[in-house]
């Protein structure tokens, strides 16, 4: 019926292609399963406690707004910075749109403050805007996190 198809050639060609690795391995999964940065959620109030994972979920949700009876400020990443999406995604198991959506949705309706975003990335611009908001909170990977900062809650990749 089909010239050049048999059963034999199928079959090798079957044996070859099940015994091939698969052909969306990521890259990230054929250098070693990597499974990305660990945050630290961070402030310079060294008044602030140690915090559970839960109250900084709900912290960066803008569900709680207080700790030790003072007001907190957040402070963000730019939008075009990959460890912010992956800060969201391992924190509050959402993408970025996703909180900006509901995040603006509560600024809308008064019930919450959108974080203040700064202009620029890097630690010392965190720092210098923590330093002039002394109840701030900021997060960064633990890579470039300073040695002289109160640490708030470390994100691990694998939670």
């Amino acid at each position: 019926m089909f010239k050049g198809l048999n059963l034999r050639n199928f079959c090798v060609g079957l044996l070859i292609f099940s015994l091939s690795p698969p052909f969306n391995i990521s890259a990230k999964e054929e250098i070693g399963k990597d499974e990305g940065p660990s945050f630290s959620v961070f402030s310079l109030n060294n008044s602030f406690p140690k915090l559970s994972k839960s109250k900084v979920r709900m912290i960066y949700k803008g569900k709680v707004k207080r700790i030790n009876n003072e007001n907190i400020e957040l402070v963000d990443l730019t939008e075009d910075n990959d460890d912010k999406a992956y800060f969201y995604q391992k924190l509050l198991g959402k993408s970025l749109s996703q909180v900006n959506g509901y995040r603006a949705s509560l600024a809308f309706s008064g019930k919450g403050n959108l974080p203040v975003t700064i202009s620029n990335n890097d630690i010392a611009s965190i720092l210098d805007w923590l330093e002039e908001n002394p109840n701030g909170i900021a997060y960064t990977s633990i890579k470039s996190l300073p040695e002289d900062v109160n640490v708030l809650f470390v994100l691990d990749p694998e939670e």
